[in-house]
């Protein structure tokens, strides 16, 4: 199991890979995910973030892997080597009828590219994106300094 990722004071941050945030909202410890499979951290670190807009982008420079679980996950994998998922938590089984995907798989991005748009009011209840770093090592920590994020924004820091 990956150690949790750490809130800290940005000036407290070591040198390290950056990853932007794909959505807008506010920032919590991935331990407030509400699958177990995420928040005991099974998968790897990262955060959640409650949404409160409409657009996903990608939180590097790299290639999206793919889109599956009815558009509700994405997995990139960066530049760096870094991989990361992003995971839609919602009530709906899938997303597909109620967004605008601009990309689907095995695809280029750059970082802050906008990658779907969902109008959030279609939704029973408010998404929370799990932004997990999947293949992190046990000596890698990693660190988030923000209450609130908009897309692109700098959110994860992999030392």
């Amino acid at each position: 199991m990956n150690l949790p990722a750490e809130f800290c004071v940005a000036s407290d941050i070591p040198k390290s890979q950056i990853i932007y945030s794909p959505v807008s909202g506010s920032v919590s410890p991935l331990s407030a995910a509400p699958m177990a499979l995420m928040s005991l951290g099974l998968l790897g670190s990262g955060v959640c973030v409650q949404m409160r807009g409409h657009r996903l982008v990608a939180p590097c420079d790299g290639q999206l892997i793919d889109v599956c679980q009815g558009a509700k996950q994405w997995r990139f994998k960066a530049s760096n080597g870094l991989h990361i998922m992003v995971h839609l938590y919602l009530e709906e089984d899938t997303i597909t009828n109620k967004a605008k995907l601009n990309y689907i798989n095995a695809t280029r991005v750059k970082q802050g590219e906008e990658i779907a748009y969902f109008d959030l009011r279609q939704f029973k209840s408010t998404p929370t994106a799990a932004i997990i770093v999947t293949n992190t090592s046990a000596s890698k920590r990693i660190y988030f300094c923000h209450k609130q994020v908009e897309a692109n924004d700098p959110l994860l820091f992999v030392s």
